[in-house]
């Protein structure tokens, strides 16, 4: 098979809005501009947490219309995000991560003390009383 032509085969993005609660789609969206976003947002008031990509156009819109929200990154693009720093430091480094280490390495580097980290570290910490994460998916769901 041949490349295929952007222009012979389109590609056209838009929005699905899912409540991360119940995994369910709530609705689909045309595009992906702010103002359609903005306007779904303001028809639909009472939104508290949105979990977005880093799309700029969602920023906007959610400033417009629901700026109280708290904005989440998903784990998908927070993963994807993470794997991408990852590979780029492991390629950045290549040449030192290749040497063995010898006699003369250093001893590991500690972590600075700071505030989250003492709280973390703490027994039973939970990180705060709100959980900014969307919460895991249920035993049971595929």
């Amino acid at each position: 098979m041949g490349d295929t032509d952007n222009k012979a085969w389109p590609r056209t993005y838009g929005t699905v809005l899912v409540d991360v609660e119940s995994s369910g789609p709530v609705d689909v969206l045309p595009d992906r501009e702010t103002s359609t976003v903005a306007t779904w947002l303001r028809e639909h008031p009472g939104a508290e947490i949105i979990c977005r990509d880093r799309l700029m156009a969602f920023t906007k819109a959610v400033r417009q219309a629901a700026p109280d929200a708290l904005e989440v990154a998903d784990r998908w693009h927070l993963l994807q995000n993470l794997s991408t720093a990852v590979e780029k430091t492991c390629r950045r480094h290549r040449d030192c991560l290749r040497r063995p280490a010898g006699p003369e390495a250093s001893p590991p580097l500690a972590a600075p003390d700071t505030p989250l980290l003492q709280r973390i570290r703490q027994p039973g910490a939970t990180g705060g009383s709100r959980s900014r994460d969307p919460p895991a998916p249920r035993a049971g769901r595929a």
